[in-house]
């Protein structure tokens, strides 16, 4: 007889800070914007965020296919928010005379703090890239000179602009690390899919069953349950036919941290969390409430886990030690709150959360203090997740696709269209 998968879980499975200082010399920066009260709640102020971005000038690169390469370099640093991208069709220097070197007026009089410019040779896996980094107001030498290859244009690019975010406030940025996610392909039919972080090289993970979703990143790929001929669900890694768990009951999603896993059973009758060994074994009980447990997900730390449950009435989010003890309730604001995601302090979650008609995306500080609210009057926005660095957070919207912004909500961007439920940036 084909099992009914109760409704929470579905539910769960289709539901669902300040910039960084930059740390050139060039050019200080204003304060940070300011955060005004709210009922219950912070709500961040969306302005300034322009005077806060360092003007970096990017030409074409030089060679063959040098145009795409310097492309990415530019997207990834606008996705960033960190950087003011400067419209090419300013620039006033001789390109051609200049070469690799600088006229440092000439960037000086479009705005340009910093001008990064390279010579692209050879293709394909064998490209290779010489970058010069130049400040018009310093111009006796490159602030940063470097060497890219053999390798992929874009992976080469990706590793350019992470190189230049850590430049200016050394920590390396997050391109080419990748997003997992679920989307419905069909009437009955849900896949896993993954993508770079900055929209391109989407991919399914799973393959030849109709329901797969709680995508979660773990030793040796991507993990997600999937629902078997006998109407169970069990957890699957990609790649692979037959599952990593299978028990009595429902395998409801997965979470992985410190060499442990996290996942959801209905073994007992009701959803609950329980502790494992990475492969599925050693399974020990860390839940035990009349209401469902779900969406277990680490601190990066490995000390927490944070998770959803219905124990209060609607959904909301939770965290226990990673034994189990000391469980509390960390969302108050609203009556509907899932999707949680650990910032890399281990003391921020994102959620997602219904005030009134919409959800939008919070977050909540462990130590205490108001919600935050990231996102508002823009539509349904859900499944938060954090990027390993912390700067960026990404999210589905109904507005249409994955956006990007900064963890205070602004600079978002879409980086790719069509629904997705079930968010999850690789760690690294």
């Amino acid at each position: 007889m084909r099992r009914q998968i109760p409704w929470i879980l579905i539910a769960a499975a289709t539901a669902t800070a300040v910039l960084p200082p930059l740390l050139s010399d060039a050019q200080p920066l204003p304060p940070n914007p300011p955060v005004q009260p709210g009922t219950g709640e912070l709500t961040i102020t969306l302005s300034a965020l322009e005077a806060r971005l360092l003007p970096v000038a990017i030409p074409a690169f030089r060679g063959s296919g040098g145009d795409a390469v310097s492309a990415v370099v530019s997207n990834d640093l606008r996705l960033s928010a960190l950087f003011r991208v400067l419209d090419s069709r300013s620039f006033t220097a001789d390109l051609d005379a200049e070469g690799l070197n600088i006229n440092a007026p000439s960037w000086v009089g479009v705005g340009a703090t910093a001008v990064v410019k390279a010579q692209v040779t050879g293709s394909g896996d064998a490209t290779r890239i010489e970058l010069k980094v130049w400040e018009p107001g310093s111009p006796s030498a490159p602030r940063l000179t470097r060497s890219y290859g053999p390798g992929n244009p874009r992976s080469l690019a990706h590793r350019i602009a992470n190189d230049l975010i850590q430049l200016y406030t050394r920590t390396a940025g997050v391109f080419g690390t990748r997003i997992a996610f679920a989307r419905r392909t069909g009437t009955g039919r849900k896949q896993i899919f993954s993508v770079d972080c900055d929209g391109e090289n989407l991919a399914q993970v799973s393959s030849g069953r109709r329901l797969n979703f709680t995508p979660a990143w773990g030793p040796g790929g991507i993990y997600f349950s999937s629902q078997t001929p006998d109407g169970f669900l069990a957890l699957f890694r990609q790649g692979r036919s037959e599952p990593v768990l299978r028990a009595d009951g429902l395998v409801m999603g997965a979470a992985f941290g410190g060499g442990r896993m996290a996942v959801v059973l209905t073994r007992d009758g009701n959803s609950e969390i329980y502790l494992a060994s990475p492969d599925g074994s050693n399974l020990r009980r860390l839940t035990n409430d009349p209401g469902a447990d779900i969406t277990p997900v680490w601190s990066p730390d490995g000390s927490k886990i944070a998770f959803v449950s219905d124990r209060s009435g609607g959904p909301q989010v939770y965290v226990m030690d990673a034994g189990g003890g000391g469980q509390r309730r960390v969302s108050f604001q609203g009556s509907y709150n899932t999707g949680p995601s650990w910032a890399p302090d281990s003391q921020t979650i994102a959620y997602a959360g219904r005030t009134g008609g919409a959800s939008d995306i919070y977050t909540v500080n462990l130590a205490g203090g108001a919600a935050r609210r990231l996102t508002e009057g823009q539509g349904n926005n859900t499944d938060p997740t954090y990027s390993p660095d912390g700067r960026l957070i990404a999210f589905s919207s109904s507005r249409g696709g994955i956006f990007l912004m900064n963890q205070d909500g602004l600079n978002q961007q879409r980086i790719l269209p069509g629904v997705a439920e079930g968010l999850r940036w690789e760690p690294r």
